[in-house]
């Protein structure tokens, strides 16, 4: 561990921390634990006296034993308990806290006189062979308690791991006949953490933007990044769509790794799939950076699909040759954040703030790294309050937070910076606003925005039918058109009139959205973000692709036209980063049609001229079901505005138009209406803050389960996974044969897990909102039988299983 992460833990030099992990299974010496292990009762004659005394009766979970043990031993120094927390979290070692009224009663164990001496005298004993713990040992925060009750968990792991392929063990009871040399032990951890492949990251020295990225020329704000910017805490980049943040972000951690500043790079993003992307590029940077191979993983809650999902990158030159151990090792969703270098969703860095399951490993795992959070304006007040804490938190754990935004109001920036409401905030754009460690103000430096780019606006009230022909109209003059709604079902509906509309195959029209398979939905996206991409020989001879919000943020796609339904000004400055995105390039602007023009239109219903709030919901239709309702109205107010002066000049005019949005000034003299949607909308977001903040307090709530999405995002709409097969037969010994809409046909049963089964299993499902399948998730046990339990083994829990008739648009019955 690095010197900042080191300071977290107790005793000098962090040391403190070998004893206090040591005594993490003395809990063990418990009755109730060894009656767990009927054996041993009989090997040392005790079944009688356990059959006596009723040990199995006792308290059983040795982590609870611990806790309860090491407060009485800690409070022999300390008489006051300031380090009950601290036994309560070393108890917690299995991931889960007890409770805040853990030591309102005392521990009373059946038999107890036989074990509670031993427990002391194995505390006293340990404390002799490790060093004694310093009498001035401080108060623990929150902080320093987590980043020590992680080190522990991770520790204890490592010590129980069984080395791949082989019968050894790291550390194997079997060679404890006599007491072992400490050399002997430090031999055997060295070992057991070079075969998991965890060490610290070496980059090389001096490396420029060519070097690092291929180029060599980059931005002000990327060369800002890479030399300007000393020993920071927060570091907050503000600059236009598409104007290379990730690689100043990238930068910038190249730079603290090589000073000896971080630990490693979790890059965390709002999507699975921007999470994807942005893993093959921080595989090339590493790639580039690095002298010697380390652990990259990509993490969030698919990417066991993924077939590198764990890797060691090897330098430039090199090949990837990724070990059993390391792989399987970090393979653990709990454990994803541990590898030194990661990507991957958000939600797996917010399970750190919030009472999940090992939420401290979490913790641990993120101290005195690089932590980049990508596209922060795109969270709801649920998630963005979390992203909040996780900020706070963050820079207690000794990380460096590196915040990536094109469109952050000066309001949110305060609260993400921790500032306070008054404090003064540069106007400029772009710019780098930088908390530095260790205190002292805050620096503000102003970056050149190079060209501006002005982007023709226009508000438009268009049907259906005649949005499809001015999509039509344009592909046909040989355009590539870009057509975004805000729902599956509009998009859905937007294919089908544009298929039915055009004359024969032409032009072509395809669709992107989030709730095909998943087998459909990765093919679709290699194909047109590769059609529609960097390179314009590629490209289609006119099209339309209509989307959802799937290719608003962090997506490669270079549209010649853009129709967008209405939306937050945020996400609609977001999709226009999809527009023109490639001009610089000579080849691209050459291959753009003459006819196209930087353009983006603006379509929205007509709004009532009554005041009434729910008239003015049904206007804006689907759309008010996905944003608030008084949000859209004033992002229309604005983006009316522009349109009449026809021009949005960028990156000039990003900063003055969200302020605008959200100006609270402006909402004096607003309708009833408008006034009674905004109620809404602030009774909303305090319930959602409300719900946030109570996720996050750990010692009250039980475990919360630490799947990705449930205790990150919020979300009104249930939903539930649909697998799509063609044939589903029973076998023997409950066993289950599946012919999936996509592979080849398997076999599963209720006592292997199988992950080829699995995979397909996954690729095949599309998760859909609950009422759709409500009928395919009741009585399907009763269907399959035992075979319900080779499936419950293979697939999520909520589930119905469709079968698919016909072709594959063809309809859908359930078993039975």
């Amino acid at each position: 561990l690095p010197p900042n992460v080191r300071a977290l833990l107790p005793g000098e030099n962090g040391q403190a921390a070998a004893l206090l992990a040591a005594l993490h299974d003395v809990g063990k010496v418990t009755v109730g634990f060894q009656a767990k292990c009927p054996a041993w009762l009989d090997e040392f004659q005790m079944t009688s006296r356990a059959l006596r005394e009723s040990w199995n009766t006792s308290e059983s979970n040795h982590g609870r034993a611990t806790a309860w043990t090491l407060r009485d031993w800690l409070r022999r120094r300390w008489p006051d308990g300031r380090f009950d927390l601290l036994a309560h979290a070393i108890g917690a070692h299995h991931g889960s806290l007890f409770g805040s009224k853990l030591f309102a009663k005392r521990f009373v164990e059946k038999g107890g006189e036989l074990a509670q001496p031993v427990r002391v005298e194995l505390c006293d004993e340990l404390e002799r062979l490790l060093g004694h713990l310093p009498s001035d040992l401080p108060p623990f925060s929150d902080s320093r308690l987590w980043v020590l009750a992680g080190l522990v968990t991770v520790a204890d792991w490592i010590g129980s791991a069984d080395k791949i392929g082989s019968d050894e063990v790291f550390f194997s009871p079997d060679r404890r006949t006599e007491p072992r040399r400490k050399e002997d032990a430090q031999h055997d951890a060295k070992r057991a953490l070079a075969a998991i492949g965890w060490k610290p990251p070496s980059p090389h020295v001096g490396l420029g933007f060519a070097e690092l990225f291929g180029f060599d020329r980059p931005s002000e704000l990327q060369r800002q990044a890479l030399e300007d910017i000393v020993a920071p805490e927060v570091v907050l980049a503000e600059a236009a769509m598409g104007a290379g943040k990730t690689e100043a972000s990238l930068a910038l951690t190249y730079r603290l790794l090589a000073e000896g500043g971080a630990r490693g790079l979790y890059f965390a993003l709002p999507t699975q799939v921007t999470s994807n992307r942005i893993h093959s590029r921080v595989r090339d940077f590493l790639k580039q950076a690095l002298s010697e191979p380390a652990l990259l993983r990509l993490a969030h809650m698919n990417s066991w699909l993924q077939d590198k999902s764990v890797a060691l990158i090897a330098p430039a030159g090199g090949t990837d040759q990724t070990p059993d151990d390391v792989r399987h090792w970090f393979a653990s969703a709990k454990r994803a954040l541990l590898a030194p270098f990661g990507v991957g969703t958000i939600d797996q860095a917010l399970l750190a703030v919030v009472a999940a399951k090992h939420f401290f490993v979490r913790q641990f795992a993120l101290a005195g790294k690089v932590v980049v959070l990508d596209e922060v304006h795109s969270y709801d007040l649920y998630t963005g309050t979390l992203v909040q804490e996780l900020v706070s938190t963050l820079r207690q754990l000794g990380a460096t937070v590196v915040i990536l935004s094109a469109t952050l109001t000066a309001r949110r920036k305060r609260e993400l910076l921790g500032l306070q409401p008054e404090a003064p905030l540069h106007d400029a754009y772009p710019l780098l606003t930088i908390i530095p460690r260790g205190g002292g103000p805050i620096e503000q430096k102003p970056s050149s925005a190079g060209e501006s780019r002005g982007v023709r606006v226009r508000c438009v009230q268009l049907s259906e039918a005649e949005a499809a022909a001015e999509c039509l109209r344009r592909a046909e003059r040989g355009e590539c058109v870009l057509w975004i709604r805000n729902t599956v079902a509009e998009a859905q509906a937007a294919l089908k009139r544009l298929r039915s509309d055009r004359c024969g195959d032409t032009p072509e029209a395809a669709l992107l959205h989030s709730r095909f398979p998943q087998f459909r939905r990765d093919r679709l996206e290699r194909l047109w973000l590769n059609r529609l991409g960097k390179n314009p020989r590629r490209r289609p001879n006119g099209c339309v692709l209509v989307s959802t919000q799937v290719v608003e943020q962090s997506v490669d796609i270079d549209a010649d036209f853009l129709l967008t339904d209405l939306a937050p000004t945020d996400m609609l400055l977001q999709r226009i980063g999809r527009l023109w995105r490639h001009q610089s390039r000579p080849d691209m602007a050459a291959r753009r049609p003459v006819t196209a023009k930087d353009e983006v239109w603006v379509n929205h219903s007509a709004l009532p001229s009554d005041e009434d709030a729910d008239a003015l919901k049904q206007a804006l239709g689907k759309s008010a079901r996905v944003y608030a309702p008084y949000v859209l109205l004033r992002s229309l107010a604005e983006w009316q505005r522009v349109g009449e002066s026809g021009l949005l000049t960028l990156p000039t005019d990003i900063r003055p138009l969200l302020e605008a949005t959200y100006d609270p000034s402006k909402e004096t003299g607003e309708p009833s209406g408008w006034a009674a949607l905004r109620k809404e909308l602030e009774d909303e977001a305090e319930e959602l803050r409300s719900k946030a903040l109570s996720a996050t307090r750990v010692w009250e709530l039980a475990d919360l389960d630490d799947e990705e999405g449930i205790q990150t995002r919020w979300s009104k709409v249930k939903t539930a996974s649909l697998l799509l097969i063609r044939r589903a037969e029973l076998i023997p010994k409950g066993g289950l044969k599946l012919t999936p809409l996509h592979g080849q046909p398997f076999t599963i049963t209720p006592h292997e897990w199988s992950f080829p089964a699995a995979k397909t299993i996954h690729r095949n499902l599309v998760r859909v909102d609950r009422w759709l399948v409500r009928d395919g998730l009741v009585g399907l046990s009763g269907v399959l039988g035992p075979s319900a339990k080779a499936l419950a083994r293979h697939a999520p829990a909520d589930l119905a299983l469709g079968i698919v008739d016909g072709d594959a648009n063809g309809p859908i019955r359930w078993p039975g």
